[in-house]
């Protein structure tokens, strides 16, 4: 059975004739199944290489892209693709795939990928590459036989060498799925300052090895249109030396420049495996990095590089053994800096610092400056400094879309940062795009550290089944770095939230949109995020503008009508939680044995709402009026990570920060007891869970909020400790959760999340039809 590869190929305005040439090579591969995964860079290639895949036999997938992507993320947005379909392989039963890059102009030997399988085939290494032969445009005439021999490239740099130099190109790779895996996403640069051959051979590394495959594997062409070409980077140089002028501050910050970018990827590799062991994509202790220790350390490092260099000067690699040290210079030049600041600037500061609360202690002033002292100039500074910048759109609509769409304004689409309301925002503007209405998201406070990777995100958070066109609905934009975002003068707006919904009113003010009404899709009363003053003047300000509310859950409707808002109306869209109850209603219960019962705290220090103090205080009323102590009750902290909190009778609340959301289930019914608070019309998810899972579960009310309503195994109570404790002290006495009670029916806060994205979408499609015609 042959090797099954995925051979990723970032495509930009090919030549046809190349491509099918290339492709034809591809195809020819001897002892491997290669499946091509085809990044559209361009956005309109698409046709020629259907074409060129028809016409060699060669099996593809396309991967579009809603903007021109550069060749760096063009190759993340076919490596996402990769790993989720070497993932599916795995979960199927079947050989897991390797993975190969390719460019779309150069021609592959037949033996290519066998030759990496066999350099592969000892286990450990994670990557293998080789050279190529250098050819012109047509690909008849040699011009070098050896790209590594041209170039004077280092065979086996190691991790440290690769920082120097790196010696990887990406079309002559073959690696593991895991290097991927762990690269993915690449790390954020302005422009193009590393390529993700780089990026990958470093992760690959220090993870396992690379392997060099000392014979071409392909023929490079050189012509007009390359990225990178080969160069001789040595020769140049040393034929210049007898011209060359001393170092200056131009050279300096070309060396700056050059090391800055080696320390970044250092530190960004080292960070990235530290992650990689802790969330389980690599086993512990499987990551090597003390190559990198020179670019890790505060202060130190510049020993290691002049080192390097005397090294790489001795072994006739004098270019390099210049790039070594011109790092030395830099990493010596960085200390010296610093040192220069802490017993400059820095120390006096300090030294002021100290002497003011010297001075504090007697006579309680400081010395009055000398009348005759000359004042301090006081620089003007510019009022938009005052303004909270996130009201104000920083991108221009560019009105050159075909037809209008639904424009969804999010905080961030980077898929680390989106939870909770975020995720509910997000899920709206999928569910819209599967019932066919155009919907284009932009990030308007975090800049998209890969649009690649966000789209992939929003792809595979789309609902099972809603078929191939749903992708091609929704574009990702950026509205931090992009000046422009398309647009259309017919489009509608989606606000998520308060500084959103003043961006939207903006933007349908300033350039004259046809739809003067937006969407606001309200989760929480949020000026009670903030104290009184600018922001929560601002949050209450959104409020006033032109549009149609979506509420979430029908409670916060509620709150807000008793608040006088006249938009809260009986027929304002309001979606209950999408709490999957059947998931913990029926896990099967495993609390109620011998030992301490437990008692789960959804405990979140840092989010006020969430009364964090609050619980504690109710939490050591309950166990010292009840005299429990370790061998009675066992409480733990979940939601986010904090430092063990010491309660009376010798007990200990250990915080287990996020639980995985595999074993939340499990846990839930492992445990006997919750406290959950949310001080805010807003019914958090917990409670419902907690009691959904058997947990008698005391919680807080807030104006029309009362959880209790939905169940009996749910409690509660005034939003003070003594009311708490009272409460837990009630729960710990009644009975087991019964199944009835487990069986949650949350139609009473709501319409599900289907039924009120079918309703929107019911709205909101005629409007696009008749404004778009």
């Amino acid at each position: 059975m042959t090797q099954p590869i995925l051979v990723v190929m970032a495509v930009f305005r090919p030549s046809e004739d190349h491509l099918e040439q290339q492709m034809a090579s591809i195809a020819r591969q001897t002892g491997a199944s290669p499946h091509l995964i085809a990044v559209i860079a361009d956005t309109r290639s698409a046709p020629e290489v259907e074409r060129a895949a028809e016409a060699t036999g060669l099996p593809v997938t396309l991967v579009h892209c809603d903007t021109e992507l550069d060749s760096v993320r063009a190759f993340e947005a076919g490596l996402i693709e990769a790993v989720d379909r070497a993932d599916a392989s795995v979960a199927a039963g079947e050989p897991e795939p390797l993975i190969a890059l390719s460019d779309q102009d150069d021609i592959w030997h037949d033996d290519r990928l066998l030759r990496g399988i066999e350099a592969l085939s000892d286990g450990t290494a994670q990557m293998a590459h080789g050279d190529a032969r250098l050819v012109d445009g047509d690909g008849s005439t040699v011009l070098h036989q050896s790209m590594f021999r041209f170039e004077r490239r280092i065979k086996q740099p190691r991790l440290r060498g690769l920082l120097y130099r790196n010696n990887i190109t990406g079309m002559t790779l073959l690696m593991r799925p895991r290097v991927a895996r762990v690269a993915l996403p690449f790390p954020r640069q302005a422009g193009v300052h590393y390529y993700h051959d780089l990026w990958l051979g470093l992760i690959a590394e220090a993870t396992g090895g690379v392997r060099y495959v000392d014979r071409p594997l392909v023929d490079y062409r050189q012509h007009g249109g390359n990225v990178m070409g080969a160069i001789d980077r040595q020769s140049g140089w040393l034929k210049s030396r007898g011209g060359r002028k001393l170092p200056d501050m131009a050279w300096l910050r070309r060396e700056a420049a050059s090391y800055a970018l080696a320390r970044f990827l250092a530190q960004s590799v080292r960070n990235r495996l530290q992650d990689a062991e802790f969330d389980g994509r690599l086993p512990s202790g499987t990551a090597k990095t003390r190559g990198l220790k020179p670019y890790l350390r505060g202060t130190l490092g510049s020993e290691t590089h002049v080192w390097d260099a005397l090294t790489l000067a001795l072994r006739g690699h004098l270019a390099l053994a210049r790039i070594a040290a011109g790092f030395a210079v830099v990493s010596a030049g960085r200390v010296g800096w610093t040192l220069q600041q802490a017993l400059g600037p820095a120390r006096d500061r300090a030294i002021d610092d100290f002497d003011r609360r010297l001075y504090s202690m007697s006579p309680g002033v400081s010395p009055e400056p000398a009348k005759s002292a000359e004042p301090k100039k006081l620089t003007a500074h510019n009022y938009e400094g005052q303004v909270d910048a996130r009201k104000e759109p920083k991108w221009t609509p560019e009105f050159t879309a075909d037809g209008p769409s639904l424009t969804v304004l999010v905080p961030t689409l980077n898929p680390s940062e989106i939870f909770a309301g975020i995720a509910t925002a997000v899920d709206i503007g999928l569910g819209l795009a599967q019932r066919g209405i155009p919907v284009r998201f932009v990030a308007t406070d975090l800049p998209v550290s890969s649009a690649a990777a966000s789209r992939g995100f929003l792809l595979r958070r789309m609902k099972s089944g809603a078929g191939s066109s749903a992708g091609a609905h929704i574009s990702v934009h950026c509205g931090q770095t992009q000046e422009t975002i398309p647009a259309h003068a017919d489009d509608l707006y989606l606000a998520t939230a308060w500084w959103t919904a003043h961006g939207a009113e903006k933007l349908i003010r300033r350039h004259g949109m046809t739809q003067p009404r937006f969407y606001y899709l309200i989760q929480d009363f949020e000026p009670n995020f903030y104290p009184w003053g600018p922001e929560f003047a601002d949050a209450c300000a959104s409020y006033t503008f032109d549009f149609e509310p979506i509420f979430n859950t029908a409670l916060l409707r509620d709150f807000f009508a008793d608040q006088g808002f006249d938009f809260a109306t009986p027929d304002s869209l309001a979606f209950r939680p999408s709490i999957d109850v059947t998931r913990y209603a029926e896990a099967p219960r495993t609390a109620g044995g011998e030992g301490p019962r437990r008692l789960a705290l959804y405990g979140r220090p840092e989010v006020a709402r969430n009364m964090y103090g609050t619980a504690v205080e109710a939490l050591a009323r309950f166990v010292t009026e009840r005299n429990l102590g370790p061998a009675d009750v066992k409480i733990v902290s979940i939601g986010l990570p904090h430092p063990p909190l010491s309660l009376p009778n010798g007990l200990t609340l250990e915080s287990l920060g996020k639980l995985p959301w595999e074993d939340y289930p499990g846990y839930l019914a492992g445990s006997d007891l919750g406290l959950s608070l949310m001080y805010s019309p807003h019914p958090s998810h917990p409670p419902i869970e907690m009691a959904a899972s058997g947990m008698r579960v005391v919680t807080n009310g807030f104006g029309p909020k009362d959880l209790s309503r939905l169940s009996k195994a749910i409690l509660s109570a005034e939003p003070e400790a003594r009311a708490i404790a009272d409460a837990l002290s009630r729960a710990w006495d009644m009975p087991p959760v019964t199944d009835d009670e487990r069986r949650i029916d949350l139609a009473s806060l709501g319409a599900s999340m289907d039924e009120t994205i079918d309703r929107l979408a019911a709205n909101i499609a005629p409007l696009l039809r008749r404004d778009a015609a």
